[in-house]
């Protein structure tokens, strides 16, 4: 399994930038994704190019301002994945690390720049209080 990380630094207190990045409504910061509800542990999610995936959170701690999931159906060949989404003080602002456990290795190079895209988003909607425009 392979594991990445995409990292950014946001000029706002932890528990701020969690208020975003904390809602499992992933759609609110991840250009990617088109749409996202969630049904207890479960998240469906429509991406831009309208493929469907099926998610589980698998650990949700506001206390820690963590998260985890997983991907458990989509239309890439995903054997294994965990992702975890952590916020966490940084000097006077907040860090945010998506780290990512996946397999096959080659899923990395792919998702690794919806991630920086998505964390760049956050950081403008925490840092400016304006929410992209929709895709």
């Amino acid at each position: 399994m392979t594991t990445f990380a995409e990292t950014i630094v946001i000029d706002a207190d932890p528990d701020t930038v969690w208020g975003v990045a904390g809602d499992v409504n992933i759609a609110r910061w991840l250009p990617f994704i088109a749409e996202a509800r969630s049904e207890g542990d479960a998240r469906y999610c429509v991406a831009i190019n309208g493929a469907d995936l099926a998610e589980r959170i698998v650990n949700h701690d506001p206390a820690a301002r963590r998260y985890q999931y997983t991907i458990e159906k989509s239309p890439m060949p995903i054997e294994k994945i965990l992702a975890t989404i952590s916020v966490e003080p940084a000097g006077q602002g907040s860090k945010v690390v998506w780290q990512t456990e996946v397999e096959p290795a080659e899923l990395a190079e792919m998702f690794a720049p919806i991630y920086r895209e998505g964390l760049e988003n956050l950081k403008q909607i925490v840092e400016t209080g304006q929410e992209a425009p929709a895709a």
